[in-house]
């Protein structure tokens, strides 16, 4: 069960943010989840530290510790993944620096509620491609690897070569097809009968040349027979991670 925390110093804030992110949670994984609400930001890190908490809801302008100061004590101490909810919307460029999964502002209800749900919905999203996989060959044993590290997977014969960030080449036994159905959790697209993409890499299509571009530069062939359906998983990849 996923450990979330709420710190805000504004208590009626607080309230309503808990049933808020309680719905959608609920409606997006139908998951229950462990929410702890706080008014003191010192509180909620000593609670961290005894019990991390996997996401943190987190205000900026508070007194004791404040929003930024305390997402680098967090950042040292554990990983986890912080939303910043603020009145600030200029301060969105200064949060970077910590690394947040998001930022929300606390504007009108219409539009906190459709940035909610756009920020759960990329958390999912987010957990699913930190996943990790075994793959095991003759030549290097086990090998761990994380799903959002994975550029493409390549078919040759009765194997596939899984090219990533972090390492060479890993050659398997295995069936590109079969991948692709299970691969498709994590927001993989099949652009070609040899190649299997994960979606997070990719730049943008190069319609006249029919090429993937990838954000590290490279390029790979599209097969025709693949277009329609790569456009309409990149469309709603990037609707469900904007």
């Amino acid at each position: 069960m996923l450990r979330v925390a709420i710190c805000d110093d504004n208590n009626v804030f607080v309230n309503k943010m808990s049933q808020a992110v309680k719905s959608e949670f609920t409606r997006q994984n139908n998951e229950d989840i462990e929410l702890e609400t706080y008014v003191s930001s010192e509180l909620m890190f000593q609670h961290h530290l005894i019990k991390p908490f996997d996401v943190i809801f987190l205000d900026i302008d508070m007194p004791e510790l404040d929003g930024f100061q305390l997402a680098a004590k967090i950042s040292s101490s554990n990983d986890c993944y912080i939303i910043f909810v603020t009145n600030h919307p200029e301060l969105v460029y200064d949060s970077l620096y910590f690394r947040p999964l998001n930022f929300i502002t606390k504007s009108n209800d219409s539009f906190f509620t459709e940035k909610l749900h756009s920020v759960v919905n990329q958390l999912f999203n987010e957990m699913k491609q930190n996943t990790i996989i075994i793959l095991e060959n003759k030549e290097v044993g086990r090998v761990p690897l994380q799903i959002k590290s994975i550029y493409y997977i390549e078919s040759s014969k009765h194997y596939v070569i899984y090219h990533s960030e972090h390492n060479e080449p890993i050659k398997i036994r295995g069936n590109i097809g079969e991948l692709e159905i299970h691969f498709s959790q994590y927001d993989f697209a099949r652009i070609h009968k040899s190649f299997l993409v994960n979606l997070r890499h990719i730049f943008n299509i190069d319609r006249n040349k029919d090429e993937i571009i990838f954000k590290q530069g490279f390029r790979l062939n599209m097969s025709k027979n693949y277009k329609q359906t790569v456009d309409e998983k990149l469309t709603q990849y990037l609707r469900k991670t904007k």
